[in-house]
């Protein structure tokens, strides 16, 4: 890298700087220049340069064609070249900058049962960022710059402190949430990074102060690798691009999360809904909204329908039983005893009731009824008439209906 181009980059982020250096790259490239410093030692036409820059660029996507003339206009400028700004104007409306540039690639964000897919495939620090993408909307670029001092994932739900200086422009800063299925997912990669072994071949561990210690393509790669074992390798016809590609997945967060769009587009990073009443309420009403639609952005749970149907078979079962526990609530222990030893000395005749439910019920807040005097009569097998009669009952009658059973009558006290 020339002397001129490694002393600028120093002053931006590296990301940022990453892209100027394509920039200035392509601008040598063609403008066929060998050597940027003895370029910029000849004092050459900057503005002249940049038009016919910035019309060689015709045909390239538009964002690629703003991005790369504006890494050049600020090159020149930082180096004491200015541009008149009429003349800026000038060029602008005469078409020097491309309008139309071809069709970019058609992305897709995918579907709840394609992420489930992909998510199978990947290993647990790829699990761990994109359950953390695709709940949180943030960028990978932010992402990849949170600290572990960052997180709480004691949180409902769980959430995460992005600063300002991870974020695109510096300036949108703000609370995050994400998913129980990511913060498990975290707690499982926080568990094993400290003694997973890097492939560098040196003895390296993911141990670090962040909570993704790895790059933006690595991140991309283990999504482009688990991508095609799913069968979503797709590209576009145009561009030859990945139609399912990492950043989709603030695509999918944005269409499927559900919440008020000024409440969407704050989480996502947008400066101008990160206003003073958004911040006031972030510890309060978008939290609890984020919580009540997280099913929407989670992939292995129950779906909101069937988790409020699953609830209301629980709460049915529990006032059930709550109910039958009410029934020796208030009780003493000897009342509990002296219930179940009269239960237990009569249950011989249940069968001669009309149901087993009428006898549960003398147990349901009419315990004083069980304890009036014993009847004076009862109805026995024949077989059994022995036995009563040693106890000092008295024969009675046999019943004719060919039931072999007798009337006894009680000793008289």
């Amino acid at each position: 890298m020339e002397k001129i181009l490694e002393s600028w980059l120093v002053d931006f982020k590296p990301k940022t700087a990453k892209t100027y250096l394509y920039a200035l790259k392509r601008f040598k490239k063609e403008l066929d220049i060998g050597d940027l410093d003895e370029y910029m030692a000849g004092e050459p036409d900057a503005f002249g340069d940049f038009k016919r820059f910035a019309q060689a660029l015709e045909g390239r996507p538009k964002k690629t064609i703003m991005t790369y003339i504006g890494a050049v206009k600020v090159f020149f400028q930082d180096h004491g070249m200015k541009f008149p700004e009429e003349e800026l104007t000038k060029f602008r409306r005469r078409g020097g900058i491309p309008k139309r540039a071809r069709a970019t690639t058609k992305d897709k964000a995918p579907t709840k049962p394609q992420m489930r897919s992909i998510l199978n495939y990947m290993e647990v620090k790829g699990r761990a960022v994109t359950l953390f993408l695709a709940s949180s909307g943030c960028r990978i670029g932010a992402a990849l710059q949170v600290q572990l001092s960052d997180l709480d994932l004691d949180a409902d739900p769980p959430s995460a402190r992005v600063r300002d200086e991870y974020t695109k422009g510096g300036e949108s800063g703000r609370k995050v949430y994400f998913s129980y299925e990511s913060r498990d997912a975290i707690k499982d990669w926080l568990r094993a990074r400290d003694t997973m072994g890097k492939r560098t071949g040196e003895g390296e561990t993911y141990e670090s102060h962040l909570l993704f210690p790895f790059g933006a393509n690595n991140a991309r790669g283990m999504w482009n690798r688990a991508c095609d074992k799913a069968g979503m390798a797709q590209r576009d016809v145009v561009t030859d691009r990945r139609i399912y590609h990492l950043h989709g997945l603030r695509k999918f967060f944005r269409s499927n999360i559900g919440l008020k769009t000024d409440y969407t587009h704050a989480l996502m990073g947008h400066l101008e809904y990160l206003d003073d009443e958004y911040l006031r309420e972030e510890q309060g009403e978008v939290a609890q909204s984020y919580k009540d639609n997280m099913d929407r952005v989670s992939f292995f749970g129950l779906e909101s329908g069937e988790l409020k149907r699953t609830v209301e078979v629980l709460e049915s079962e529990l006032k059930e039983l709550r109910d039958s526990v009410k029934r020796f609530v208030g009780r003493s222990p000897e009342e509990v005893d002296r219930m179940v030893s009269w239960w237990e000395q009569h249950k011989m005749g249940v069968e001669e009731r009309k149901s087993q439910e009428a006898d549960y019920k003398l147990l349901d807040g009419k315990h004083d009824e069980l304890f009036e005097p014993a009847p004076t009569q009862r109805v026995v097998a024949e077989d059994e008439l022995e036995h009563w009669l040693s106890l000092g009952w008295e024969y009675v009658n046999s019943l004719n209906n060919g039931s072999g059973r007798c009337v006894i009558k009680a000793p008289v006290a």
